[in-house]
């Protein structure tokens, strides 16, 4: 049986770093995202980063599994959804690629 690969601890500080790593890697996010002091845009734009980046594992620990579930019930519902979608805009505009960011936004507008 082959030995797992050794995960890579992601610091979240480098919101790009996932789109560099091999296919399959296996990441340990490593601040606790759902600790209060965590701001909300900061957790918005590393699940867009993980949601980009599906060749890959994330792992995430929290000692808040409440806030954990609140936050994943919230973009689980339409409004959650279109600001996700606005969190993957922004990664995807630091990666150059805005091209791919583009769409309707909440009043039918085209986002750029």
């Amino acid at each position: 049986m082959p030995e797992a690969a050794e995960p890579i601890v992601w610091s979240c500080r480098d919101i790009l770093a996932p789109f560099g790593w091999a296919t399959g890697a296996i990441v340990r996010v490593a601040p606790d995202l759902f600790e209060p002091e965590v701001r909300t845009k900061i957790r918005d734009e590393v699940f867009a980063t993980m949601a980009l980046c599906p060749q890959h594992r994330f792992e995430l620990r929290t000692a808040y599994p409440r806030a954990y579930h609140d936050y994943v019930r919230v973009i689980a519902e339409d409004r959650g959804e279109y600001l996700a979608r606005a969190a993957a805009g922004i990664i995807l505009r630091k990666l150059g690629r805005a091209h791919e960011a583009t769409g309707s936004g909440r009043n039918g507008r085209s986002r750029t």
